[in-house]
């Protein structure tokens, strides 16, 4: 068993939870299941493995709040690492490598960041060169790591900017789809609102509202929104089929827990109805949704990937036209580091790509800044280089974004995720949800792997997934995430 131990100088400074969320992670980022303790400013991790591996550390960022760091490739050794300068050191080597690599395929590089990187590099190597002072190496760390988290943000702007200058040359707007979950026909601005800020919408069958236990199923609502979005000339993506969530399962499935057979005659049944009912008036399918992750009902994993794989073969028999995608939940997988399980949602995917089932494509949904049952807070660079391991599959992906703009309680919300603290100026708020999506947004499009991007909540004063994730808050009203969609779908997108 191997063993990793890292000294914490300030641990005053560590966010709440940030020890629990603690993982080590091989070379590509996949976690090891680890054991953590906790002893008076002494951090130790210990896993089965052996070789060298990257620790992720959520970490109290000044001026920006919590975000998901990663160290460099670290040794098993008896000295304990002093842990904020294995993360400056981290921060720094991604940083350096991503615009080393950016560079090397024609991206200009701005004086700006140069001036960064340097002053980020030339703290940093104050912290590593004075180690035995432990305090005073952990500020010079933690002034690398906000610097070099702002010089990542300006070179992630900077390529997103210069790539989309690129393809705009090429053709006057970009067919990549921008898309809305819808939650019911929207009407008077709000319906304007979404026709000027997405052209595809999701619309995602609830079996409890639309099914019961006799069989039959009352369409009217999933008729109506497929039809609107039809009459305004919005591509569809309709799905998930199946997610074992709580709000995606009708009571009566319940009585039917542990009965494998049973629960996949049943949701087989559904979503082979939803299908007969809408193929060809649709344009994508997305058969399955949180599939890798535990979820509701205690189905192994081998038993949730023949039942996706059940759901992608049927929909290609019924409606072999129209493309098919999965979609794979906290693709960090975070969650495995506390869990025995054989699959990431990366081999999950794999393993379904590798089967010749027809798979057109593959669905990330990023839950940003929330926890339990969402993804850590990660900066750009890091997303992007999630994005670079998911398009190894070789086929297009399909990026599910969602963010709080609150952390209040949210009555309305399904799951147990709740918004992390921020420590930023205003906290969590809807501008700092605004200003999220004028950086992230364009640099997902700007990607040629993603073929499309969903803001995938529309309303907070409407049952939804996550609290505070939508576009209009829970009176009602806009917020100003809204508007900088419409603004880049303007600017990008046909």
């Amino acid at each position: 068993m191997g063993q990793f131990a890292f000294l914490v100088p300030r641990p005053d400074r560590l966010a709440p939870d940030a020890v629990q969320c603690a993982y080590l992670a091989s070379i590509d980022g996949i976690p090891w299941e680890c054991t953590i303790a906790w002893d008076d400013g002494m951090l130790t991790i210990e896993r089965d493995a052996r070789e060298s591996g990257n620790l992720y550390f959520c970490w109290n960022v000044p001026g920006r709040g919590r975000v998901m760091l990663c160290s460099g490739s670290l040794m098993e050794r008896d000295r304990p690492y002093n842990l904020p300068v294995e993360l400056a050191r981290g921060t720094i080597n991604r940083l350096r490598n991503q615009a080393a690599a950016w560079h090397a395929a024609g991206m200009l590089i701005s004086p700006k960041f140069e001036e960064l990187n340097s002053r980020a590099t030339l703290i940093f190597a104050k912290a590593a060169i004075g180690q035995q002072q432990p305090e005073r190496a952990a500020e010079h760390s933690e002034e690398a790591i906000r610097i070099g988290l702002e010089a990542a943000d300006l070179l992630a702007n900077d390529y997103a900017e210069q790539v989309l200058a690129i393809r705009l040359r090429e053709q006057p707007k970009l067919t990549t789809l921008l898309a809305g979950r819808l939650d019911g026909i929207p009407h008077g601005a709000a319906a304007d609102a979404f026709l000027a800020a997405f052209n595809a919408a999701v619309i995602v069958p609830n079996w409890p509202e639309i099914g019961s236990s006799s069989g039959e199923c009352k369409w009217d609502d999933l008729d109506l929104q497929v039809q609107w979005c039809r009459d305004h000339g919005l591509r569809i993506c309709l799905g998930p089929l199946v997610q074992f969530d709580r709000g995606s399962l009708p009571d009566w499935l319940y009585l039917w827990e542990g009965e494998f057979d049973d629960i996949s005659e049943s949701v087989l049944g559904f979503a082979e109805g939803v299908v007969r009912r809408y193929a060809g008036k649709v344009h994508l399918w997305n058969c399955a949704g949180r599939m890798n992750v535990p979820g509701v009902m205690d189905l192994s994993e081998e038993q949730r990937l023949k039942l996706t794989v059940d759901v992608l073969e049927m929909t290609r028999r019924l409606d072999a036209r129209t493309p098919a995608i999965v979609s794979f939940d906290q693709p960090w997988a975070e969650y495995i580091a506390a869990q025995d399980q054989e699959l990431t949602p990366l081999h999950f995917a794999d393993t379904l790509g590798r089967s010749d089932l027809g798979m057109a494509g593959v669905g990330l949904e990023i839950n940003l800044g929330y926890s339990p049952l969402g993804t850590l807070p990660r900066d750009l660079l890091e997303i992007n280089r999630q994005i670079d391991r998911w398009s190894q599959l070789g086929l297009p992906l399909v990026v599910f974004v969602t963010m709080p703009s609150a952390e209040t309680k949210d009555m309305l919300a399904r799951t147990a995720g709740l918004p992390l603290p921020s420590l930023v100026a205003g906290g969590v708020s809807p501008q700092a949800q605004a200003e999220l999506i004028a950086v992230l947004v364009p640099l997902l499009i700007a990607r040629q792997p993603v073929q499309a991007v969903v803001w995938n909540q529309w309303r907070d004063d409407l049952p939804h997934d996550f609290p505070h994730g939508g576009l209009y808050d829970t009176m009602g009203q806009p917020k100003p995430g809204l508007k900088k969609l419409v603004e880049i779908r303007r600017q990008y997108l046909s």
